[in-house]
């Protein structure tokens, strides 16, 4: 055989015949091909690959969206992808299939994610329930039911632990959407002994029905000692969560802690009653807030809580407080929340309800009613004019001085009218008529446009 030298230099070598050669690179460009077929078909065992290589993601992506594959790998494909950190691709590719594509991928899909759930690494466990959680909007009734099983005793063993993260889904939005079963894990955190509350009872107090806050609150008040035993540094956590769930159970006990007469656990009692602004408690408030025997403080908590619940009701009870009360701090406190509660509705009955038979130092109504009523600002000025024709002098007297404040050209015709109004307050300087008051307020409001 004639021999030449061989094509890496190392002596010579035999000489194939052509058709041979061209035999060799057909077999050898087959065999690539091949393998470059094999390295994009979607197995188990390129996605696993797909997660370590530059151009892998977007195979998983293509792999998940591909009708043609199987839904087990289209499954596959999806936790790839979410752990990979593009679980947004997922959401997206989902959501556009069929509803019988999702359920045949959910049916692998969502015991992966469960597993997938309890990673070892914080960030991991977050990123697959945020995933299953978007599994569930997207899925069927049933399959959704069965994602609840899952996601339930997740999130009720973090609530447990005080170490809910928050993720894509906040825990708030994923509970609302569960419904009443979320309700009922919500009240087992509250009952269980020796377990952080707090933030089950926020939630409860959110997402839960009468009915459930109520038992909600039923499980906190039995462990009441406890709780106070073991937060002595921060007592007010406790009713604050009580009052948050509200409910029957929850304000008989809070009134009857703020009637105990037990100085700072009173007033915290009043302070949570604040915090549903449950008309139920309307009463309550307004009794202690107009006692005149009842603690000076815990009248003044009791006052915060009528201006937060509000409405003519409240406004009722308060004028009765303004026109009866026989310490004149307690009639001007009360016309305060008045206007808290009401605003410049509040402005015309809180000013007619102070006894005509008291006395009144300006500096006072300046003070304590004139400068309330500019915080209302513009607002206040129609109800201003329309006290301006009160029958009580002190409401006409003080809607002037308001008006001199905040008041605008237009109010001057009305307060001109007033210019030769004899009356005067008790209590105020000599000559110091509602009608001198209102012609110096006229001339004043003139240069407002």
């Amino acid at each position: 055989m004639t021999r030449t030298p061989s094509r890496l230099g190392l002596g010579p070598g035999p000489r194939f015949p052509l058709h041979r050669r061209r035999c060799v690179w057909a077999l050898a460009v087959g065999a690539l091909s091949l393998a470059l077929a094999c390295s994009n078909r979607v197995t188990s065992e390129n996605i696993a690959l797909w997660k370590t290589t530059q151009k892998g993601p977007d195979k998983l992506h293509d792999a998940l969206a591909d009708r043609s594959v199987s839904p087990k790998l289209r499954a596959e494909a999806a936790v790839a992808l979410v752990d990979l950190g593009r679980s947004g691709e997922v959401d997206t590719i989902l959501a556009a299939a069929t509803a019988d594509e999702r359920a045949d991928i959910a049916k692998t899909l969502e015991p992966a994610y469960e597993a997938a759930m309890k990673d070892p690494s914080p960030e991991k466990a977050l990123a697959y329930r945020d995933a299953l959680f978007s599994l569930r909007q997207v899925a069927s009734a049933e399959d959704q039911k069965r994602i609840d099983v899952a996601l339930l005793p997740a999130l009720e063993s973090q609530l447990l632990a005080g170490k809910v993260r928050q993720g894509e889904h906040s825990i708030e939005k994923m509970l609302t959407a569960i419904g009443p079963d979320a309700s009922a894990m919500l009240v087992r955190v509250l009952a269980a002994p020796d377990q952080p509350y707090t933030q089950a009872a926020e939630l409860l107090g959110k997402l839960g029905d009468e009915a459930a806050r109520d038992k909600g609150a039923a499980a906190l008040i039995a462990r009441a000692p406890k709780i106070k035993a073991s937060e002595k540094d921060h007592p007010d956590l406790f009713y604050k969560a009580l009052g948050t769930l509200g409910g029957p159970t929850a304000v008989k006990y809070l009134e009857a802690e703020a009637s105990s007469g037990k100085g700072e656990e009173s007033l915290r009692a009043t302070r949570a009653l604040t915090e549903r602004r449950d008309p139920a408690v309307l009463p309550f408030a307004l009794k202690i807030a107009g006692d005149p025997k009842a603690d000076k403080a815990l009248r003044d908590e009791m006052f915060g809580v009528v201006e937060g619940i509000g409405g003519l009701e409240a406004q009722k009870g308060l004028v009765a407080i303004i026109s009866s009360d026989k310490e004149e701090i307690v009639r001007y406190r009360a016309f305060e929340s008045v206007l808290a509660a009401q605003k410049a509705e509040g402005i015309v009955p809180g000013l007619e309800a102070f006894p005509a038979s008291a006395s009144y130092k300006k500096v006072d109504v300046d003070d304590l009613l004139v400068k309330l009523i500019e915080k209302i600002g513009q607002p206040a000025r129609p109800a201003l004019v329309q006290a301006l024709g009160s029958r009580v002098p002190l409401a006409r007297m003080t809607a002037v001085m308001a008006l001199a404040q905040i008041g605008k050209a237009p109010d001057a015709p009305a307060l001109q009218k007033l210019a030769s109004d004899s009356a005067p307050v008790k209590g105020f300087p000599a000559g110091d008529t509602v009608g001198k008051e209102a012609a110096q307020a006229a001339e004043i409001v003139k240069k407002r446009t």
